[in-house]
């Protein structure tokens, strides 16, 4: 698996020969199927707040329902753990969901409620931090036929992973991302700003900026424990500034919290 073959350096070529163009991602996309297989393959940027720019996307037909994707880029990207994940060395990586998602992320309800119903199974992806300031994003998925990717697989990809990001970075660095509309704020916000401004303009509760990023991590999936270590405070205090914000929300579970405030994803 680690050994290149004819084949792989003509694809290989093709690819080197089309960054920045519109046959890269084809190209690609064949680099990479000629070593692994996959029911979905994704180009995106992600910069600041603003929603993922889409660079190229390929899924085998009848993959996934007619309105996942028009979901993600309306909002369900802000959940997303590889939108999220912001450990990413400066030359980039390659990361399985599984191994970046938050702790309670497979019981969250985004998980249940968004994610579960596109059928996937697995799903790997580059991330490689770009000159602007935003990232490069490719993933790549499997069905739950297809089977969980295998250790061979993902050894392959790291073994290659310094030419495939560097493929990856210097295409993507070449889209500017689209300019926000003045009247379209929210999208530059981040999550936790987005739920402390929904909530004191449009409730009576009055939130904190330490239970508004609270909200934020629950609805990522985020365990009590795990929040505390992304904020860098105890678990204790997580536990009490948790517990203030479903007083205020009159609430009592993290179903009823994402329902509260799933229009703002």
């Amino acid at each position: 698996m680690q050994n290149l073959t004819v084949k792989d350096v003509f694809r290989l070529r093709k690819a080197i020969a089309s960054v920045q163009s519109d046959s890269f991602f084809p190209h690609f996309r064949r680099l990479l199927r000629g070593r692994l297989r996959f029911d979905t393959f994704l180009m995106m940027r992600f910069d600041g707040g603003l929603p993922p720019t889409l660079l190229g996307t390929w899924k085998r037909r009848n993959t996934l329902p007619p309105h996942v994707l028009g979901d993600y880029f309306e909002g369900a990207y802000r959940l997303d753990p590889f939108y999220q994940f912001r450990a990413v060395p400066p030359e980039g990586g390659v990361y399985r969901m599984s191994d970046i998602a938050p702790d309670r992320f497979y019981a969250s309800e985004y998980f249940q409620q968004y994610f579960k119903q596109t059928g996937l199974r697995d799903e790997v992806g580059f991330l490689a931090p770009l000159p602007s300031g935003g990232m490069a994003n490719l993933s790549f998925s499997r069905l739950a036929q297809g089977g969980p990717y295998r250790r061979r697989e993902l050894q392959c990809l790291q073994h290659f992973s310094p030419i495939l990001l560097e493929l990856l970075t210097t295409h993507c660095a070449g889209f500017q991302p689209p300019d926000m509309p003045e009247d379209n704020q929210r999208p530059t916000q981040a999550l936790d700003q987005s739920i402390l401004r929904e909530v004191n303009q449009s409730l009576p509760a009055r939130l904190t900026r330490r239970e508004a990023q609270i909200a934020a991590l629950v609805l990522q999936g985020h365990s009590n424990a795990s929040a505390a270590v992304m904020m860098a405070i105890s678990r204790e205090t997580v536990k009490v500034h948790r517990r203030n914000l479903y007083a205020k929300l009159d609430i009592s579970s993290p179903g009823e919290l994402f329902t509260m405030l799933r229009h703002l994803l």
